[in-house]
């Protein structure tokens, strides 16, 4: 092969590698630009996509796909309060955003309560909360469990300012009486965001419909006082 004929062979090889990996790039961009906290679409289904998941469709199983990480299923149970089973992943990267996540379920107090009894292991909390172990059958029954709530814990700082330019004037705000948190409601979108100058700033997603039931026992305690 000639030294031109060579050269030519180079440079076309070069220019198809960097094109590869813009277009590749690009790619990645328009995937991640879907999944940002303040992206929420209201579903004519009735459901909720946010985080390209579907709340009251999409699965555990489906997120873990999603998100390629394995979530820690854990029951938490009180005197206080009914027991809830959480999916929570530690470690996530949605939209170039690093995050936490937490995921409820909407299942049968009976099952759980059965789910509980076969725990593999029962933990007690300094605050008397019991945490359970499930069994490998009972983690994948979750697994395959509809997503009823997502609990979003951003990395980052997200300010008052960058909130409402995001997701608009709330419907509603509520000073938590346990912190110097504030709830900004947005009933429309099922979401409730706890900003606080201490802490992080903590974002719920429901679905529109659940919306009272998330917020009725912020509001019990404000009406009580």
């Amino acid at each position: 092969m000639s030294k031109h004929a060579f050269l030519s062979v180079l440079g076309f090889t070069v220019v198809a590698l960097v094109l590869g990996i813009y277009l590749s790039s690009l790619s990645e961009r328009e995937v991640s630009s879907t999944g940002f906290p303040w992206q929420i679409e209201n579903m004519e289904s009735g459901h909720t996509r946010v985080f390209n998941l579907v709340i009251g469709q999409s699965t555990l199983n489906d997120a873990e796909q999603l998100y390629k990480e394995r979530a820690k299923i854990t029951l938490f149970s009180s005197s206080e309060s009914d027991a809830v089973i959480e999916a929570f992943f530690s470690q996530l990267k949605i939209a170039g955003l690093k995050s936490k996540m937490v995921i409820s379920f909407d299942l049968p107090a009976d099952e759980i309560q059965a789910i509980y009894n076969r725990g593999a292991r029962i933990a007690t909390l300094d605050s008397g909360i019991r945490q359970v172990t499930l069994l490998d059958e009972d983690a994948e029954l979750v697994r395959q469990s509809a997503i009823a709530s997502i609990t979003y814990l951003p990395a980052i700082h997200l300010d008052a300012e960058l909130i409402e330019k995001r997701f608009g004037q709330p419907a509603e705000k509520i000073q938590d009486t346990e912190s110097d948190a504030v709830h900004w409601l947005y009933p429309n979108k099922g979401v409730d965001i706890a900003l606080s100058e201490t802490e992080k700033e903590v974002i719920q997603y429901v679905l529109p419909k659940d919306f009272d039931d998330l917020v009725k026992p912020l509001k019990a305690v404000v009406n009580k006082d």
